[in-house]
């Protein structure tokens, strides 16, 4: 890193507000290590039920973005994002259970993460009233990619290596390296090691299922990259121009 851009990125860090500096500072107090010293919070962004947030080590966290915890156990993590993640502007989470984000994971802007609705059994009740639903989990793998305007809704586990398609809407599991897109979202092409290509997910064979690499030893493998050196500009926009 050149002297220039490390000056750079330590102002970047120091304009954190008061408000986004003071629930990290707090957690470290507590000796709740949950936000990594080298990740990256826009000062815009809004975390309900900060301690049960965790956020990994070089992972930028981009403008406007919301992390809402539901429901708030004790020390549990609800709501977990992986080191080296680039989280775009105006991404909502919104946890039930969990949701657990791996690493390397790119989102793009607009991205959703619904893991709770409001409890809507009895309508003789106003829904602010009565409480939210705390079953589903949603777990996004290692180094996956979600366009712009992706949802996510429900109990879903995405494979790492996947991509999914801007403007999507997943609705259900999606296995390793698979390319999603619609509304709601289907599998539409999966990555062949043997081949080393995507294919149309009805070329994929049993041979290619055999050869997909496990998830930690994808990460592994990941691992041996360089850090990803992350776009400080496109997390908000008083981050400057080019």
């Amino acid at each position: 890193m050149t002297a220039v851009l490390r000056q750079f990125v330590r102002a970047a860090l120091d304009r954190l507000p008061p408000r986004a500096q003071c629930w990290i500072e707090t957690l470290r107090s507590q000796g709740r290590e949950t936000v990594s010293r080298r990740a990256y919070v826009h000062k815009t962004v809004q975390v309900l039920g900060r301690k049960h947030v965790r956020i990994g080590e070089n992972t930028v966290i981009s403008q406007d973005c919301w992390l809402n915890v539901n429901h708030r156990n004790g020390d549990q993590i609800a709501i977990d994002i992986g080191g080296h993640s680039f989280i775009g502007r105006r991404n909502f989470f919104s946890s039930g259970a969990r949701i657990l984000i791996g690493e390397y994971v790119l989102t793009a802007n607009d991205c959703h993460f619904l893991g709770s609705s409001h409890i809507i059994d009895d309508p003789l009740k106003p829904c602010l009233t009565t409480g939210t639903t705390d079953t589903d989990t949603i777990l996004i793998g290692h180094n996956t990619f979600l366009g712009a305007g992706a949802r996510v809704l429900g109990h879903v586990t995405i494979g790492h290596g996947s991509v999914i398609g801007a403007c999507s809407l997943v609705t259900r599991d999606v296995p390793p390296f698979s390319q999603v897109a619609g509304f709601p979202a289907t599998v539409r092409r999966r990555y062949s090691f043997p081949r080393r290509a995507w294919v149309p997910v009805s070329d994929f064979t049993s041979d290619d299922e055999l050869a997909l690499p496990a998830a930690n030893d994808y990460l592994a493998q990941l691992r041996k990259c360089p850090a990803p050196r992350m776009p400080y500009l496109a997390a908000g926009s008083d981050m400057g121009q080019c």
